[in-house]
């Protein structure tokens, strides 16, 4: 247990501490999404917490310390909420469940949704707490090895349902949850070609993909076993996450198996750790080999984990966006600006269900694999690679692996954050403006690379290509982009594809990093939003000739829409839909723009 801040965190503790966490999340992001309405019960002292009160039928209530932030949200202080019921004394709130229940009405959920909401949060909370019992210091964390920190991760800052893996056991949470800690043996199966399609982009062929994955030993191995069935070479072989292969393999293909149709290889010899989205796994045996991104059905955050044909076109996309950046020096030389995208895929259709369009989409999808870059391939000595999603991670001593970075750095904290926002912001700003293209980046896509010292030398953004969006109309560079790929993208006007910056990154990160860095480095919020503009004004100033771009964008607009997610994931809709639809861009009204200008009330 080196490293951590306790010998142990029982399992009551845990509970306790998770359920909190989630609470009070809870609190901030729907009042800050609408749901939650409270009002203020001491009056305001700028830049300070001060107390509100959400009152909700049955003479229920919650008090808790909170401070309005960017975009109007709630920085809710933590273990600062209470639970009171009519007369009776109030209680801390540290269960989620008790506040769904208590504002089921406020929330509009019905009795259905709502006993799904329980289980959600249920499962959200257990997560969180299994997480919290080997939590290592924030010191800990901002030196490990990226694969094996994203197990310790708190998932999006934003989403109270954001860990629900609806579809796991607690064995199966034991053996595949991030926050095990475990490793994992991919499964591999065999698919006769009139089943299967290879994508790969470059020169990357079906041969050489297998060579790479897989030790000559096993290639033989496995060959014999296909023999047994047919000539090999009729064959498309892929890895299959071990819960998939047990719970959709051997069910909805327990007949393909049967019959041969389906071949099953057995597991392959190295160990993978998978990262917060449970799906996309990294070899930890051999590092230098790809990630893969594997089919897991669970209902989770809001859809079935499934691969469409759209993530199958991901070979494409990456090798397009390469292709730009190679010949652009400033995302090529200047910033450095990394690519990790998918290089080859393989998609099954179901001899059966594949036929029957009617179908909910999670029929057509139980069955592919992607290959992605792996990270370690990118790194020079003396370089590490943290998780965006890391950097705010708050440890049970209350410090911040920001907190460690900027210490470690000799920097200031103003200092440290410019540096990260120029890092960030110029290549997304470079990329949106210039070649009309929307990364939705966040957390745990985007990859900060620093020195020895944790000072900031670059990003990196993966699992990037299916997120790619473009715009409404027709540039000179999307000409090079194979037309049925672009004819499947996102095509969006300006403004919207604009929210590429807005919602994952401004409001999605930026906003939760503004409290943290006023409150626990002493970097007034004022100046951190000052330092952001001053990125985005500069990079406007300093290409004229995309100022067109730049105002039809509308970066600049003194209000934004508001992208509320929860109010979708509580909605609870979208998995037994016949189309796919796994984007959660639900708006409900607006928010002052922080990067038009500064807030007179100082929150921004």
């Amino acid at each position: 247990m080196e490293g951590l801040v306790t010998e142990e965190v029982d399992d009551a503790v845990a509970w306790r501490l998770a359920g909190s966490l989630v609470t009070h999340k809870m609190l901030g992001e729907l009042s800050y999404e609408g749901p939650f309405d409270p009002v203020p019960t001491e009056d305001e002292i700028p830049g300070a917490y001060r107390g509100w009160r959400l009152s909700l039928p049955d003479e229920v209530s919650y008090d808790f310390k909170a401070r309005r932030g960017a975009f109007d949200s709630w920085a809710v202080a933590a273990g600062t909420a209470t639970r009171r019921a009519g007369s009776a004394p109030p209680v801390p709130a540290e269960d989620p469940r008790t506040l769904v229940v208590d504002a089921r009405a406020t929330l509009g959920l019905s009795e259905p949704r709502l006993a799904d909401v329980l289980a959600e949060l249920t499962a959200t909370v257990t997560n969180e707490a299994t997480r919290l019992k080997t939590a290592p210091t924030a010191e800990k964390l901002s030196t490990m090895d990226y694969n094996l920190a994203d197990g310790h991760l708190a998932g999006s800052p934003g989403l109270v349902l954001n860990k629900v893996r609806v579809g796991f056991s607690a064995a199966d949470r034991a053996l595949y949850a991030p926050e095990s800690g475990s490793d994992i043996l991919l499964h591999w199966f065999a698919v006769p070609r009139e089943h299967a399609r290879f994508f790969s982009a470059g020169e990357l062929t079906e041969d050489q993909l297998v060579q790479d994955e897989l030790d000559a030993e096993q290639r033989a191995e496995f060959t014999v076993k296909v023999a047994e069935f047919g000539d090999p070479a009729d064959y498309l072989w892929l890895p299959v996450h071990p819960w998939e292969a047990d719970e959709i393999v051997g069910t909805l293909y327990a007949g393909e198996l049967a019959t041969g149709v389906l071949v099953d290889l057995g597991p392959s010899r190295d160990h993978y750790r998978p990262h917060q989205t449970v799906r996309t796994l990294a070899n930890v045996s051999r590092p230098d080999r790809r990630d893969v991104k594997t089919t897991v059905s669970l209902h989770n955050t809001p859809v079935h984990r499934g691969l469409a044909d759209l993530h199958l076109a991901g070979p494409t996309v990456t090798a397009w966006l390469k292709r730009i950046s190679d010949g652009d020096p400033l995302l090529s030389e200047e910033y450095r600006f990394e690519l990790l995208g998918e290089v080859a895929g393989v998609s099954v259709r179901h001899p059966l269900f594949g036929s029957l369009e009617d179908l909910p989409y999670r029929f057509h999808e139980g069955l592919g694999a992607l290959w992605q870059e792996p990270l370690v391939a990118r790194l020079a000595e003396g370089e590490q690679a943290i998780s965006f999603a890391a950097l705010p991670y708050r440890d049970l001593d209350g410090d911040t692996v920001i907190g460690e970075l900027v210490r470690r750095s000799g920097w200031s904290a103003e200092q440290w954050c410019a540096r990260v926002f120029d890092l960030l912001l110029t290549p997304l700003l470079h990329w949106l403006l210039r070649y009309g293209v929307g990364f939705r980046p966040h957390g745990h896509n985007l990859v900060l690379i620093v020195d020895t010292a944790g000072r900031p030398l670059r990003v990196a953004i993966k699992e990037f290509s299916q997120g790619v969006d473009l715009l409404d109309e027709e540039l000179d560079c999307y000409a090079a982009l194979d037309g049925e790929v672009r004819a499947e993208m996102l095509r969006l006007p300006a403004p919207l594809l604009a929210q590429s910056l807005f919602s994952p990154v401004f409001s999605g990160q930026l906003r939760f990093w503004a409290e943290l860095l006023d409150d626990d480095l002493g970097l007034p919020r004022t100046r951190f939003w000052a330092l952001v503009r001053q990125v985005v004004t500069r990079f406007r100033e300093e290409h004229p000739e995309l100022a067109d771009s730049f105002d039809a964008c509308r970066l600049f607009a003194p209000r934004v829409e508001r992208v509320t997610p929860n109010r979708e994931l509580l909605a609870g809709e979208g998995f037994d839909k016949i189309e796919r639809d796994d984007e959660l861009d639900v708006r409900w009204g607006d928010a002052p723009n922080p990067l038009y200008s500064p807030d007179p009330a100082g929150a921004w």
